[in-house]
């Protein structure tokens, strides 16, 4: 995996941790955190899908509902905002590198309560 360290402590940029990469490093970098965010919950059932976290401090400002605002976010919530945060990535770099000019966000997300079970976050 990627050291951020360097990029956290303000020693490097994107560009420069990006600038040697070749797109057989991209692949085998993504394959790898895939890899272990299936293996993170290898061992869930369905009730840790959908259990709500005591979190007092949740706060998600960029809620679809007002009422979600303070919800701490399930198992379910997490795989399904992770999934569309890397289409929709995957989705502009693949735009960018055909020379498409950046429109804008290209992101769509399954609604997060209606994951429910272990089988749908595979």
């Amino acid at each position: 995996m990627l050291d951020f360290t360097p990029l956290r402590n303000r020693q490097t940029t994107y560009g420069q941790m990006a600038a040697d990469l070749a797109p057989d490093d991209l692949r085998n970098l993504t394959n790898e955190m895939v890899d272990v965010m299936l293996d993170l919950i290898a061992g869930c059932t369905d009730a840790d899908v959908t259990f709500v976290p005591d979190d007092p401090e949740a706060n998600d400002a960029y809620a679809a509902n007002e009422s979600d605002v303070n919800l701490p976010w399930t198992l379910g919530h997490v795989i399904v905002h992770t999934t569309a945060s890397a289409e929709e990535s995957a989705a502009l770099a693949a735009e960018l590198a055909r020379g498409v000019k950046f429109h804008g966000r290209s992101r769509s997300e399954v609604a997060w309560h209606t994951v429910t079970t272990i089988d749908q976050c595979r």
